[in-house]
């Protein structure tokens, strides 16, 4: 008897399963070994599938094992690790699956409404990763990503560690360099104590050769003393001519001479010394004459190093040589020695500053370390080159090469006293000779001008006390002298004495020459006075400095006391003739007489004021003094400075100016109308002032007679 569950047409006995039957990758059926190699055994018995990457596309199809043609009832399958939901086959046993991702999925079939109770079907399923997303892909990124980070964060820390070293070693170099600058302010500040109590000596020395009145014994040794003492003092500046070629402000002026008479003379200054330390002192030369452009001072100092050094270092019995050839457009000067030379290692050093050898330590001599390097910025100012060979213990030769003609060199090198050595040598004057006698050409002049100036004071602004002493004695005799120990007090003195000029030192306590000199030059009331600085600072921005800051003049220690004198005296002269030719020449303009801008605008603001009332009888200098807005005493301190006039005789040479050039330009106008239209009372007082000013009547001098021939008619 067949039940109720028998006859309806979905009914499916028990025991009945659902299993997969086909497997289709990537379009071709995978049968059980063959060479795809994923079925081992056959696929309904099969709990888990594993594909690789490339074989992410599959289709499955699923069958009920005793199929009963009349069950209809449909499959769903689902997906585990991909979908969420359960998905119908519509009538449809086969399940397709593309692209998906590696990973582990398990696959769940069914029978929709399963009202029978058949079991569902679970197959596992595994996408292999491609190669480049395996674990030991991943293991070979990370190694590869360490290594990278290993190799730039090592990288790094190099280039940190390098900026660090070169940091140190910047710092390094800064130390030593400002080491090195405190030695050189140092030997320029030494040097700078040098040269005051040398100033004193030679200034004392030259006072005492000018008396003339000793036995001549006497004479001699005073005249020897002064002579080694001016050798002192080059001895001096050419230490700081270290100082100078490391700032970058040495320079040359170049004149033509015979280079091998020149090497000839310096070879004879070390031939007695030779002879005392029994060393063979030979001079070689191939040419009697070869003219070359170069400074002889500077050029000076070159053979002086090289030989010197060659005696420091060859041992009694050696022997020195000094050659000069001519090369290839070239001038070739060697100084060689078989003394201790020089090692490989030092070679390259021995013209750095400050460097000594071993060898040069060992020695008994010990020097500075400059002497190379001074030398070989000489020989580079001339556009040349200095080399070293040296065997140790056998020959060593410094060699300077120097260019034949002067069209390496720059105009400003070109010396000025070539024209001097030419008119010396037509002549068969020694060079020395005819500077001394142009010397004493400028002493005569300047004395005579000195005796115009007898009058004028002078403040001495010396801290010093000997050598503020010293130049009181210089400049008693032709000046009424002031003193100050110190800028203060000096600026104190100015403003109540108004002296002619002011020579000051310029390093002194509490004020500098340098301030002193800016109150003076800031200062209307006493900004005409010249100002003379006295230093022992030869650097050229210092000299820079005080002329910059209005300085009139600037002078070295240690000084030549009559070129000190002429050029103070030239100063003061140079006032007193402008002044002169202000009052006595119609023409000139009292603008001459302003040195710098504040004199310059108040000469303007005064002769403004001046021209506005030129025809007023009552102007008097109650009205400039008003108008100008100054102090009738300070106006006329002032003025009295600048034109040598007090402010009534102004007035009266600017109107007289101005007349003379109406008496010459407007030849309509007579006598008294020029004289109404000036302010003067009367025709006669006009005529009386005039001829009292330039020595000649308005009649004469509207005719083009000058003063000077009435004068030697009188």
């Amino acid at each position: 008897m067949i039940s109720f569950k028998e006859k309806d047409i979905n009914y499916i006995p028990k025991g009945y399963t659902i299993a997969p039957f086909r497997l289709i990758v990537n379009g071709q059926d995978v049968n059980v070994d063959d060479d795809s190699g994923i079925l081992k055994e056959d696929l309904s018995i099969t709990r888990k599938l594993v594909l690789k990457s490339s074989q992410s596309m599959f289709s499955i199809e699923y069958a009920i094992s005793n199929y009963i043609p009349a069950a209809k009832n449909e499959m769903e399958y689902f997906l585990e690790g991909f979908s969420e939901t359960w998905t119908t086959t519509r009538g449809q046993n086969t399940i397709t699956y593309t692209n998906l991702s590696p990973g582990k999925y398990t696959l769940l079939v069914r029978i929709k409404n399963n009202q029978s109770q058949i079991p569902e079907s679970r197959l596992d399923i595994v996408i292999l990763p491609p190669f480049y997303l395996t674990i030991w892909a991943y293991l070979f990124y990370f190694i590869i990503i360490a290594g990278v980070l290993y190799y730039l964060i090592r990288t790094y820390n190099n280039r940190i560690k390098l900026q660090e070293s070169l940091k140190y070693e910047k710092k390094r170099t800064e130390d030593i360099e400002r080491l090195n600058q405190a030695k050189l302010r140092f030997f320029t500040n030494i040097s700078h104590e040098f040269r005051t109590p040398l100033t004193l000596i030679i200034g004392q020395m030259e006072m005492l050769l000018q008396v003339r009145s000793f036995a001549p014994t006497v004479y001699n040794k005073i005249l020897g003393a002064y002579k080694n003492s001016l050798q002192l003092r080059e001895l001096i500046t050419e230490l700081l001519d270290f100082r100078k070629q490391e700032q970058g402000y040495m320079t040359i002026k170049v004149s033509e001479h015979n280079i091998v008479d020149f090497l000839y003379e310096n070879y004879l200054l070390f031939q007695e010394y030779a002879l005392q330390r029994q060393i063979s002192f030979n001079f070689r030369k191939t040419n009697d004459s070869i003219n070359v452009w170069y400074d002889a001072k500077q050029l000076q100092k070159v053979m002086n190093n090289l030989i010197s050094n060659a005696f420091k270092h060859t041992k009694e019995g050696g022997e020195i040589s000094v050659s000069v050839r001519k090369g290839n457009r070239e001038v070739i000067i060697e100084v060689t020695d078989n003394g201790t030379g020089i090692a490989a290692e030092d070679i390259n050093k021995v013209f750095n500053r400050f460097y000594q050898t071993d060898q040069i330590e060992s020695l008994s001599y010990t020097g500075t370390g400059i002497g190379l390097s001074l030398t070989k910025g000489i020989v580079e100012l001339h556009h040349g080159t200095i080399d070293v060979y040296s065997e140790p213990g056998e020959e060593t030769t410094f060699s300077v090469h120097l260019k034949t003609g002067n069209e390496h060199f720059t105009p400003e090198q070109f010396s000025k006293r070539q024209e001097e050595s030419q008119l010396a040598l037509e002549n068969n004057i020694p060079l020395q000779e005819l500077q001394e006698q142009l010397l004493n050409e400028q002493e005569v002049m300047s004395n005579e001008n000195i005796e115009k100036s007898k009058e004028a004071r002078i403040l001495i602004v010396e801290d010093n006390d000997s050598l503020r002493e010293m130049l009181v004695k210089i400049f008693e005799s032709f000046y009424v002298v002031s003193t100050a120990a110190n800028g203060r007090e000096g600026w104190e003195k100015i403003q109540s004495e108004q002296p002619a000029i002011v020579l000051s030192d310029v390093v002194m306590p509490e004020m500098s020459g340098t301030e002193l000199c800016k109150l003076i030059k800031e200062n209307i009331e006493t900004c005409h006075i010249p100002v003379v600085l006295l230093t022992a600072r030869t650097a050229i921005e210092h000299n820079l400095e005080g002329l910059r800051l209005g300085a009139d003049d600037y002078i070295t220690k240690p000084f030549n006391i009559n070129i000190l004198l002429s050029r103070c005296n030239n100063l003061v002269n140079n006032r007193i003739i402008l002044q002169e030719k202000f009052s006595k020449q119609p023409q000139a303009t009292p603008q001459i007489l302003a040195t710098n801008a504040m004199d310059k605008e108040l000469v303007d603001r005064a002769m403004k004021v001046i021209e506005s009332h030129i025809d007023n009888v009552e102007f008097n200098v109650d009205i400039l003094a008003r108008e100008t807005g100054i102090a009738r005493t300070k106006l006329f301190t002032k003025l009295k400075a600048i034109t040598g006039q007090t402010p009534y005789e102004f007035i009266l040479t600017i109107r007289l100016k101005r007349a003379a050039i109406m008496l010459k330009e407007n030849p309509e106008l007579n006598i008294s109308e020029i004289s109404d239209r000036l302010g003067f009372s009367s025709p006669r007082q006009f005529s009386k002032c005039f001829k009292e000013k330039y020595r000649v009547v308005p009649q004469t001098y509207r005719k083009g007679e000058n003063a000077d021939n009435e004068e030697e008619e009188e």
